[in-house]
């Protein structure tokens, strides 16, 4: 079936009909999250349900949603312990569970021990780790926002937080050395860039006879390496987590209780520079900044090759808005308006781009258009630009029109072919979806988007007089 989202919707969608539409889809999460609630993970299991419920209650003033939140983390328990989480990931592991727990136990104090117990899990499989930084030893599950380390440490800064402080040594630890491991990875000698993937390290799918093979695409089409530009598993993950607010405080970098705005020296040094290195990497020859999925290495160098490209697809996961969004909180990071320009210049240039190239044919989060209604929401927030504003406001009339009640959670998923999926989960299921349609309408549950790693901003109010669309 194809995508009906080639076209804009006739109206603005209002504040009411969100609710509605938050509503109807949290009703349907709490009947049942289907397939979800057999997966420990935050991508497409029971943790993501439990997320997006929780913010539902919070919104709603509803305690039969924080219920059925909870019974979700159970669901996540029980799937866990059929099937250990061998994986520190945040969207497919224990980091993941660790991020959900904590939003309960800000919440509900009998959740506090939980989650001492899982972050020290998630430290000690952290350490247990190797961290390669040679150049050529290096591959993006090692370090990205999905997988990597740049997930881990956000899950184990986000429960230090409600914690206060790091749950055990362990915890300690470990943060200080994924610190450490992401600003090694930012440094650019003029060589080859850490973060450069070679091909024996591409990432492996199961080939015809079920043994894992390279990806085949990746392997014909970058025979001398790569570099992945996307938000969820290139550089801009990195930035993203080095500009965290609280990253520059972890562990020993510098200094328990040190709160000041100043960041130390290597921490700024680190953003400074892969800001510039994203920057650099930009596309030539467009009338507005962006970034393709993936940079091959030069044959004779193993540099980035600066040759001419084609932007990704505009989305949370790759393209511009997901790199746009890291640069904005490098920019906040360090009081440096230079990337926060480059990002809005970033973000208002996909408008210009047709809607059918745009390929925006999913009202999902990880590369659809609940995904840009939350990057659009903060970032409007953040710069207070009008036009972005106005943006997030129509990406979110486009979301609003996917809804049809005869899909079993409202909201389908949509495959690059335009096949439907109906799938409860957060990254590309109706939890994500309800995150970002409540995020719209609720400041409270606006702060959920720290999961896609967005620096906390001001209110998202537009001003004296202003209201929300």
């Amino acid at each position: 079936m194809a995508s009906h989202s080639a076209s804009h919707p006739a109206g603005k969608a209002t504040d009411d009909e969100v609710l509605r539409l938050a509503r109807d889809v949290a009703d349907r999460l709490t009947a049942s999250a289907g397939a979800a609630e057999g997966k420990a993970d935050l991508a497409d299991g029971a943790p993501g349900v439990a997320l997006a419920l929780r913010y539902a209650a919070e919104v709603f003033d509803d305690d039969r949603y924080f219920k059925a939140g909870r019974l979700q983390l159970r669901r996540a328990a029980e799937a866990s312990a059929a099937a250990p989480l061998r994986e520190a990931s945040l969207y497919h592991g224990t980091a993941g569970v660790v991020w959900a727990v904590t939003e309960y136990a800000r919440l509900e104090p009998r959740y506090l021990p939980t989650l001492t117990t899982m972050t020290d899990q998630l430290a000690r499989q952290t350490l247990a780790i190797t961290l390669p930084v040679a150049v050529g030893s290096v591959a993006e599950c090692d370090f990205d926002v999905i997988s990597g380390a740049a997930g881990w440490l956000a899950a184990l800064l986000k429960a230090a937080d409600v914690l206060g402080g790091p749950a055990t040594d362990a915890a300690e630890e470990a943060t200080d050395r994924l610190v450490g491991y992401l600003l090694d990875l930012a440094q650019d000698d003029g060589g080859r860039p850490r973060w450069f993937c070679a091909p024996s390290h591409f990432p492996r799918i199961p080939g015809p006879d079920g043994q894992l093979v390279r990806l085949p695409t990746y392997v014909k089409q970058y025979p001398d390496g790569m570099y992945n530009m996307g938000f969820a598993h290139g550089p801009a993950g990195i930035l993203a987590a080095l500009s965290r607010p609280d990253t520059a405080y972890a562990a020993g970098i510098a200094g328990r209780g040190e709160r000041g705005d100043a960041r130390p020296r290597r921490v700024r040094q680190g953003i400074r520079a892969l800001a510039r290195t994203i920057e650099a990497l930009r596309i030539d020859g467009l009338d507005h900044p962006a970034w393709p999925y993936i940079v091959p290495a030069h044959p004779d160098n193993g540099r980035p090759d600066t040759v001419s490209r084609v932007p990704a697809r505009p989305g949370w996961c790759y393209g511009a808005p997901g790199v746009a969004t890291s640069l904005l909180s490098a920019s906040a990071a360090c009081g440096d308006p230079e990337p926060a320009d480059l990002a809005v210049a970033a973000l208002l240039g996909v408008e210009r781009t047709p809607v059918e190239q745009q390929r925006l044919n999913s009202p999902t989060m990880c590369h659809g258009l609940a995904g840009l209604v939350t990057i659009y929401g903060r970032a409007a927030a953040q710069t207070g630009a009008p036009d972005l504003w106005r943006m997030h406001d129509d990406f979110r009339s486009r979301l609003c029109s996917h809804a049809d009640p005869d899909h079993p959670y409202l909201f389908p998923n949509y495959t690059p072919t335009g096949e439907q999926e109906h799938q409860a989960g957060l990254l590309v299921g109706a939890a994500g979806v309800l995150l970002a349609l409540l995020g719209t309408v609720s400041d409270a549950a606006a702060g959920w988007d720290e999961l896609l790693f967005l620096t906390p901003g001001p209110a998202r109010g537009r001003g004296p007089g202003a209201t929300q669309a």
